[in-house]
């Protein structure tokens, strides 16, 4: 499976109408079309206020290749996008990134982020990038894979998936999204997670020629209504 992340700049003030399109007609038609949406959100903090963010599944670039001409011009979505554009297009710009999950990756292997319990309240979802230390994203991916995964397993970490990118971000880059009940619950856990001992050994002796990550940029995520994840 291949997974698409898609950040839509909402022009301002259309958020609510954009939204209202999105739930009463796009996703709808997206699955007549064929389209697997994994999750849809709204900033709550850590990005643009004016920012929607949702993720498609595909099984091959193929499929993508396939199936978008036929969804972008059909009549039924250019005559919607008309009508509700008729005062001025809702959206500035759309940023997207084709991502390919690691094999550690909890979503690929069948690992439900909420134990399979689908009567939760819904969570709050914390999106991770990390940019690499130059030629450092092959240690940062083995670092993960064999010890930062499991150690966040071990402290109670909702882990969704962790992703590279293979086109629209850059190739030192790290994806990764988590799910938490609550912003007390993300400080208790990732402050137990970095007094860990062990987690201090690995990462020093992972970084004893430097460290491997230049930047972290996290937004939290909330789910909307029609969100297939919540």
């Amino acid at each position: 499976m291949l997974y698409e992340l898609r950040r839509y700049e909402v022009m301002p003030g259309k958020t609510p109408a954009l939204l209202d399109r999105f739930e009463n007609f796009t996703v709808g038609k997206w699955k007549e079309y064929g389209f697997n949406l994994v999750g849809f959100w709204t900033p709550e903090f850590g990005g643009p206020s004016n920012l929607l963010v949702y993720m498609w599944g595909w099984e091959s670039v193929e499929e993508r290749q396939k199936k978008m001409p036929v969804w972008r011009n059909s009549p039924e979505r250019i005559q919607k996008f008309a009508e509700t554009e008729k005062n001025g297009p809702l959206v500035r710009r759309v940023n997207n990134s084709l991502l390919q999950p690691t094999d550690f990756s909890p979503i690929d292997r069948g690992v439900p982020y909420d134990g399979g319990d689908k009567q939760h309240d819904p969570f709050l979802f914390e999106l991770r990038e990390y940019d690499a230390a130059p030629g450092k994203i092959s240690a940062l991916v083995h670092r993960f894979g064999s010890f930062t995964s499991e150690c966040f397993g071990k402290y109670g970490f909702r882990q969704v998936g962790f992703w590279t990118p293979m086109f629209g971000s850059h190739d030192q880059q790290l994806v990764y999204m988590l799910a938490w009940k609550s912003h007390e619950e993300r400080k208790k856990q990732f402050a137990e997670f970095r007094a860990d001992p062990e987690r201090t050994r690995v990462f020093a002796e992972s970084e004893k020629d430097g460290p491997l990550v230049d930047r972290v940029v996290n937004s939290m995520l909330t789910p909307t209504s029609f969100s297939p994840i919540k």
